[in-house]
Order: C-alpha cells, then sequence, then structure tokens
C-alpha cells in the first residue's frame, strides 16, 4: 500500500500542478507513479496532464488500465482530452473493460471515435508543450530526454488548446533563447478531429507539413496526423462507397465472366 503523503506536497500539487509537474519532469517512472497514487485520484488527474509529452506517452503505456480509467473519469475535460492524446489506442479496450460496464459510458465518449474520422487515425508522436514556456527551459527539458525521435513541437494553452507549431531549429536559435514558444510559433491549421479522412487528404497544409495537429471542435489538441497514414487509408474508403446497385451490377458482370469462360472452355476461343 503506499504511504501517505506529506500534506505540504498534496498542497503543493492542488495549489500548484504545473510547477510540481515541471519538477517530476525527469523522475524515475516507478518513482512518479508511487506519487500519483499516493495523491487523490483527481489531483493525479490534473498533475498528469501536465507532464512533459515524452514523459507522460511513456507512463500511459505502463500505468494500469483500473488506475489509468480512475485518471481519465476524475479529470476535468480538458486534461481528459490531453491524457487521451497521448494514450495508445492499443490500452483503449483494457482501459474499458477495468471498469463496471454501468460506469463505461464517460470511458467511450472520450475513447472511442468514428471509424473514418481524423480522430481515430491520429498518433502520439508529437510533443506538447505549453505556450508559456521559454525557449531555454524547452531546450533544457529535451537534452534531459533519452527520447531522440523527430516529431513535431505543438504549443497549447493552459487549457490545452492548440495554439501552433514550433521548429526546434527556431527553439535552438539564440537569438529566441528568452523568447517564450508562443511567441515564436506558426499557427497552422488544424484537421478537425471529426473530419473524415478522405476528406483530411485535401487539406492545403500538406503542400509544406508531413504532420499535422487534429483538434476537437473546442480546439483541444487531440494528436497528430501524418499524409502517409492517411494516404495508406484511402484505399479503404472504396468498399464503404458502394451502393446497393452498384453491388448488384458488379455481382452481374462476374457472373457474366464466369459464363464467358466456361464457353471458351468447352467451344474455344473464337478465331
Amino acid at each position: 500500500m503506499t504511504e501517505p503523503l506529506d500534506p505540504l506536497i498534496l498542497q503543493f500539487a492542488s495549489d500548484k500542478p504545473d510547477e510540481m509537474a515541471s519538477l517530476l519532469a525527469n523522475s524515475e517512472q516507478r518513482e512518479l507513479l508511487q506519487m500519483l497514487e499516493s495523491l487523490p485520484v483527481g489531483n493525479a488527474a490534473t498533475l498528469t496532464a501536465r507532464l512533459p509529452s515524452w514523459q507522460l506517452t511513456s507512463l500511459l503505456s505502463d500505468i494500469d488500465a483500473p488506475f489509468l480509467a480512475s485518471l481519465l473519469k476524475a479529470a476535468k475535460t480538458d486534461e481528459a482530452v490531453a491524457l487521451v492524446s497521448h494514450l495508445n489506442e492499443s490500452r483503449y479496450t483494457s482501459v474499458i473493460d477495468s471498469v463496471p460496464a454501468s460506469e463505461r459510458q464517460p470511458l467511450y465518449e472520450l475513447l472511442e471515435f468514428p471509424a473514418y474520422s481524423v480522430a481515430a487515425l491520429t498518433s502520439t508522436e508529437f510533443i506538447r508543450v505549453l505556450e508559456s514556456t521559454s525557449c531555454e527551459a524547452f531546450c533544457e527539458q529535451l537534452s534531459n530526454t533519452e527520447d531522440t525521435r523527430p516529431r513535431p513541437v505543438l504549443v497549447v494553452d493552459q487549457q490545452g488548446k492548440y495554439r501552433g507549431m514550433v521548429s526546434l531549429l527556431a527553439v535552438y536559435s539564440r537569438k529566441n533563447c528568452a523568447q517564450l514558444l508562443g511567441q515564436i510559433s506558426v499557427p497552422v491549421e488544424p484537421l478537425n478531429g471529426n473530419m473524415a479522412a478522405n476528406q483530411a487528404i485535401t487539406a492545403k497544409h500538406w503542400m509544406k507539413y508531413a504532420e499535422l495537429p487534429v483538434v476537437d471542435n473546442r480546439y483541444r489538441l487531440l494528436g497528430v496526423i501524418n499524409r502517409v497514414t492517411l494516404e495508406r487509408t484511402k484505399s479503404d474508403f472504396a468498399p464503404m462507397e458502394f451502393s446497393l446497385e452498384r453491388m448488384l451490377s458488379e455481382l452481374a458482370t462476374a457472373y457474366l465472366n464466369l459464363c464467358a469462360r466456361i464457353l471458351e472452355s468447352v467451344f474455344g476461343r473464337p478465331k
């Protein structure tokens, strides 16, 4: 059983979750999880949603499904969206199955999207960072992480609403050292998560960007999607477009072709 938390630490977590998340940014994952489990679940959800992207993605891949479900249910709406945006889809079923059937509806609403919507295809391969973070502080965070995979950097406000993208070249530029990320971000238009995937592939920003952010109707960040994923999915749209009339026509054509081949085999191909 987790030991009771020091009241001063609990007070700090309640009053200043952003500052506490920053202090925990490079903690060993086991110790971080013990800290979260010792907090009231509402405070734990608030703190978890504020962890750096690379740490949050790793944590959510290993955390027990029942505890993760409790975090999602206790989180405020914006915090829950932030957590889901870093949660791999492969964990959805186990999270939902970890709670009684009567309590699953809020999780269904968070985790289930129409199969061919952009939201259903989003990836957690991005870095989320607050617009109030300085370039200097962000560079320090990057230097302290072992995850060096190239990923888009997406800037959000305190409510998790998308504000723009920023390049690492701009972040590391000496002239921007004292600038906030919100000041140097580029307001690249995001895709709406409810948009059909075959519609999203026509977005004009694919001309300049290989990956684009995905948001919900309130502009809260859901994740990121790349053009390759949309292109790969594009071939799956055709079966959904068959009408009854077209299906019968295809069956009739296939039947006539079969008859023709049988006649050819019996009587020989016409000269």
